[in-house]
Parts: C-alpha cells; sequence; structure tokens
C-alpha cells in the first residue's frame, strides 16, 4: 500500500511538473508575442514617411541639402500620391547595403527606398528599378499592396521625382507581379535594341496595365517589393518618368478618402504583425488560457477530495 501511495505522488509530481513547465513555456511564447507586437510598432514608426519629412525637398529650405550632407548616397525623392510612400532615394555600392541602412546613413532594419546599384544615378536609363520593403503597416513600400485592388490602381495614377535638383512627374501604367530571380523583368541597362522585348515582358506579368504608349526617349521607374504571397514573389508598380509636374490632389485632405499615411492609423493591432506570428500569437494566448483553467480546476477538485 505504501509502495502505491509513493507511485501515485511520484506520478503527480511528474504531471505537476509537466503542467507547469508547459504552462512556463506558453507565457513566455506571450511574452516573446508581446515583445515583437512592441518591436513592430518600433519599426513600424521609424520607417514612417513623417520620421524624414523634415529633409524633403520644398522652396527655401536646406532640407534635402542637409540630408545629402549627412549621407552621398542620396540621389533623389519619390512620393506616390495618396500614399505613404514619400521618401529619400538612396544608391550604395551593391544591392546589399541598404537592406538595413537607413536613407541618413545608420543602421536600421527598416533599410531604405534604394535605386538598384547598377543604375544610373541621374535616372538617365531607360528604366530604374528601386526597391523598399515591404512594411506593416503601409510604410516604405508596404503600401505596394494596395494597387492590387483595382479601384485603387485606378483612382492613384500619378507621383512625384525629385532628381537633379528638379521635379518630374510620375505617370503610374501597370502593377506587376514577378518572381525575384526573373531577368526579363530585373535587368537593368536595357538598351534601345531591347526595349520592346522588355516591355513586352512588363505587359506579360500585369496585374493591371494602362494604355500608354512610350515615346522612344520615355523613361520608365519600376517600385518593387516583397510580396505577402510569395517567398520570392515580388510586387511592383511601373511610372513614366514625365517632364509634366501632377498635383497632388490629395494634399487636401478628403474624408471620402483613405487614409494610409500614419503608422499610427493602422487598420487594426493584427496589421502590427504578420498574419502567421498573429496567428501564433493569438494560438499560444488560448492554449495557456486552457492550462491555467485545467490547472485551476484540477486544485479545486483535489481540495474537495481533502
Amino acid at each position: 500500500m505504501k509502495e502505491h501511495r509513493g507511485i501515485s505522488r511520484a506520478v503527480r509530481l511528474i504531471n505537476s511538473i509537466l503542467d507547469n513547465g508547459l504552462v512556463l513555456l506558453l507565457l513566455l511564447g506571450l511574452a516573446y508575442g508581446c515583445y515583437a507586437l512592441w518591436d513592430s510598432q518600433n519599426l513600424a514608426q521609424e520607417a514612417t514617411a513623417e520620421q524624414y519629412a523634415v529633409y524633403k525637398p520644398q522652396e527655401d529650405t536646406l532640407g534635402f541639402a542637409e540630408l545629402q550632407a549627412l549621407n552621398e548616397d542620396v540621389i533623389g525623392w519619390i512620393t506616390v500620391y495618396g500614399t505613404p510612400i514619400d521618401y529619400p532615394v538612396v544608391q550604395g555600392e551593391d544591392n546589399w547595403e541598404y537592406i538595413n541602412k537607413s536613407a541618413e546613413g545608420t543602421y536600421s532594419l527598416t533599410g531604405a527606398i534604394f535605386a538598384d546599384a547598377s543604375c544610373d544615378p541621374d535616372f538617365q536609363d531607360f528604366n530604374t528599378i528601386l526597391y523598399g520593403h515591404n512594411m506593416v503597416p503601409n510604410v516604405m513600400f508596404g503600401s505596394i499592396k494596395e494597387f492590387k485592388e483595382q479601384s485603387f490602381f485606378d483612382s492613384h495614377p500619378y507621383g512625384n521625382m525629385y532628381i537633379q535638383n528638379r521635379d518630374y512627374g510620375l505617370e503610374i501604367f501597370g502593377l506587376l507581379e514577378a518572381d525575384a530571380y526573373d531577368s526579363s523583368i530585373f535587368q537593368t541597362g536595357v538598351r534601345e535594341a531591347g526595349r520592346q522585348s522588355y516591355l513586352e515582358a512588363i505587359r506579360g506579368h500585369a496585374v493591371y496595365l494602362r494604355d500608354l504608349v512610350l515615346a522612344d526617349d520615355d523613361r520608365i521607374v519600376l517600385l518593387s517589393t516583397c510580396s505577402a504571397e510569395s517567398t520570392n514573389g515580388r510586387d511592383i508598380l511601373v511610372a513614366r518618368l514625365t517632364d509634366q509636374v501632377y498635383e497632388d490632389t490629395y494634399a487636401v485632405e478628403d474624408p471620402a478618402q483613405p487614409d494610409y499615411g500614419s503608422a499610427d492609423k493602422a487598420k487594426g493591432w493584427r496589421d502590427l504583425l504578420p498574419g502567421w506570428k498573429t496567428a501564433l500569437f493569438l494560438l499560444l494566448f488560448v492554449l495557456t488560457l486552457i492550462c491555467l483553467a485545467d490547472q485551476w480546476f484540477c486544485r479545486r477538485r483535489r481540495r474537495r477530495r481533502k
């Protein structure tokens, strides 16, 4: 009998250790999830266009010149009207330099908007490719995914490029989906003889494409970011660089237009984390509640037996 009681106590002790260990692991998982949520919020704040607004090229200001004095790799400024895309553009020695480096030249996980290292820094090439992180909520190039809604694509056709100390218009005419290793799209220095085949590749990858005829001397700009739908997928906006500067009709607030301009105005707390992290966080939270409830009921049953 004593031996049986000893075994029972040992089994209860082991069960208690396992239960408490599981709860501890779940609590640690929840703590990590809370940290990830907090960290994502901080990263989003670092990457908002508002953080760079002081440097934006404007009349009678030295902001842009000050930024170039901080970082000689700054070559321009890009704005896509009606979106949070309103950032300086840099160009490094290679395409890795500004993955984790800000436009101010300091280390930052948010990176910067940067031109392909092999492109002409004055945007004189036929095609210039710009890269930026796809960040939530809609900062850096994170708002490119909004163009997958045709109504959004149709209502947001213009932007602005500041290069060579002057403004140029951006006439957005296409949204593409392509693989990151697709050389038919991700090639630079396209010569005159290869322009038609390059434009055919653009048509072949287009989700939406406006009817636009390019002149021989036209230049185009591609804005590329990671797609949330596939590992190597890329979402790409394509725009024509024009001498005509377009009016920013979104500069005046319109209550009928959605506000995509600030990380503080996210669609919800779930937007601060990628979908799989949100699901994992919720799962850990539910499992922790179940384990805590189970332990509470078990203790109550043991007390009643005594």
